[in-house]
């Protein structure tokens, strides 16, 4: 009788066991908060990752610009912004200039 019930238990278990992974799965995915992009195109100030994100660069390499003081910021308590004005401005001040090509003249 005890394994008629053991191998019944492994039968639900193996029902339900993926069933409710892929609600804690989604349910998870729900909570989580991630800021649209055009939520970002809207703000005056961007958290180092929003600006990493908005120009392609990675967070570290937005650090470090900052740490060299490239790349203008303000730190509001342990928050480090930047103004999108000024990253807009360093971005361009950063332009490599495009070469004429020799073949096409």
């Amino acid at each position: 009788m005890t394994t008629s019930n053991n191998s019944f238990s492994e039968a639900l278990a193996a029902i339900f066991i993926p069933i409710v992974e892929e609600g804690v799965r989604r349910a998870l995915h729900a909570n989580s908060y991630e800021p649209a992009p055009e939520a970002c195109a809207a703000k005056e100030f961007l958290t180092i990752e929003q600006a990493a994100d908005l120009c392609g660069l990675g967070s570290s390499t937005i650090r470090l610009y900052i740490r060299k003081r490239k790349l203008a910021a303000l730190k509001v308590g342990s928050r480090v912004l930047i103004k999108r004005t000024d990253l807009e401005v360093f971005l361009d001040s950063n332009r490599i200039g495009v070469m004429p090509n020799k073949f096409l003249t």
